[in-house]
């Protein structure tokens, strides 16, 4: 309510300076875990309304049961559901009323929790919204109050005769937080009045300290970069080895916030370390974390999604296609989807089948069994898939896809193409090339 009134009038004081200024948008975020939700979205659609702001409400849904906690879970949706509706009416600043007290609390909250510079940093004054990966984050969010203390924003709404909420369960010293607000503030601020200045201080160095972590990491990320394409980044792990156990690991916690995946724990990250350090020169290792896993293949790491054999089709049954002209067949069973492209007139056909040989007979996509065989060209050898897998460097968490056939006739592998003798079959219709796309 104090930033919302502040925001009220400066936008007044700016328009009797002549200034056209738009009504600001104000988003409440209903979360319906407290049975005076209705109640609270009332009131902040009343205060919004008169003073002129646009206004909306957007409902969460809060899963009780999640892994992160209930406080946890509110704020990812709540933060997803405000990236939304930024978006929806191109907000570029979203600004809330996160205060001096409240960094405070965080910087000791994120100690006790043995976070790392990255926590201890606490909120900056302006930064990213903090939403998960693929959801909409055009708007930069702004916190004017960051240096305000709770008290002289309560002074400020009494002398302006404000009304607010109080939400019950920041009395709940269950909470962690409301623990430390309750009962720890009070004791620090006894003994040292400043705190907040100190706190905010340190978490101000905390992030200096933190960039510059970034900016060496950086460059140890550059110095051992040998792919950064479509197909992935890939460090040489040949190159890490110059570098001591610290600083490999600031580079693996950098490269983790890179790829948006949580921070590891300390021991999992001291066992990665120790793990790629170690490996001998020709080792592959599968080092799982979150929705990702940090592979060693052929000497190069890289992050790739959770390929799970045992799901990807390897027991289920075939899938049949009787092909009339689809571009995309999508098999989730194997995270992917086959796609299909036309070859331009004047275009090189080779790697191409004929549109007659796709129509001649049903398209059936079956798990791998071992033995089978393709070749490149309708006159080349044929060879097992192993062996053209390993000839072509194609990682062995790859090789979990569907082959295509019709009849007993093998037509397309992915990751290597369409078979020689397919591309033979029928001529003079249009061309298509079959590629494989992964969904993982």
């Amino acid at each position: 309510m104090v930033l919302l009134d502040a925001l009220a009038r400066w936008v007044q004081a700016r328009r009797d300076a002549g200034t056209a200024i738009a009504p600001p948008l104000a988003i409440h975020i209903h979360h319906g875990l407290s049975e005076h939700a209705d109640a609270w979205l009332a009131a902040c659609e009343r205060e919004a309304r008169l003073r002129g702001f646009a206004f909306e409400a957007q409902r969460v849904s809060v899963p009780r049961d999640a892994r992160q906690g209930i406080e946890g879970a509110a704020r990812a949706a709540r933060y997803h559901a405000l990236a939304a509706s930024c978006h929806a009416h191109g907000v570029d600043w979203l600004l809330s009323a996160h205060h001096a007290n409240d960094q405070a609390e965080t910087v000791l909250l994120q100690m006790l929790r043995g976070a790392g510079l990255p926590g201890v940093a606490a909120m900056a004054v302006e930064g990213a919204l903090p939403v998960a990966t693929g959801a909409p984050a055009h708007a930069r969010l702004l916190r004017p109050l960051l240096d305000v203390s709770r008290e002289a924003m309560q002074a400020y709404a009494t002398a302006r005769s404000l009304s607010w909420v109080e939400d019950p369960s920041n009395d709940d010293r269950h909470y962690l937080r409301n623990a430390l607000r309750h009962d720890v503030m009070p004791a620090i601020a006894a003994h040292v009045p400043a705190y907040r200045e100190t706190l905010a201080r340190f978490a101000r160095h905390a992030a200096q300290a933190q960039s510059l972590l970034d900016q060496l990491a950086q460059a140890d990320f550059d110095m051992a970069c040998v792919t950064q394409d479509a197909g992935g980044e890939r460090l040489q792990r040949a190159r890490l080895q110059a570098l001591d156990a610290p600083r490999l690991a600031n580079l693996l916690r950098y490269w983790a916030a890179r790829h948006a995946l949580a921070m590891p724990p300390e021991a999992r990250l001291d066992e990665w370390v120790r793990q790629i350090r170690d490996a001998h020169d020709d080792a592959s290792l599968e080092l799982p974390h979150g929705n990702a896993v940090l592979r060693l293949y052929r000497g190069a790491l890289q992050w790739t999604a959770v390929y799970d054999a045992a799901g990807s089709g390897e027991r289920g049954a075939d899938v049949e296609l009787s092909w009339s002209g689809e571009r995309e067949w999508p098999l989730p069973h194997w995270q992917g989807s086959i796609v299909f492209v036309p070859v331009a007139a004047g275009e090189a056909h080779e790697g191409s089948l004929d549109e007659r040989v796709l129509r001649a007979r049903p398209l059936v996509a079956r798990a791998r069994t071992g033995g089978e065989r393709w070749r490149e060209r309708a006159n080349g050898h044929s060879r097992s898939l192993k062996h053209w897998y390993q000839s072509r460097g194609v990682a062995a968490w790859l090789r979990h896809v569907p082959i295509v056939w019709q009849g007993s006739e093998i037509v397309f592998v992915p990751r290597l193409g369409i078979d020689g003798a397919a591309q033979t079959g029928a001529n003079g219709g249009t061309r298509w090339r079959m590629m494989w796309r992964d969904e993982a």
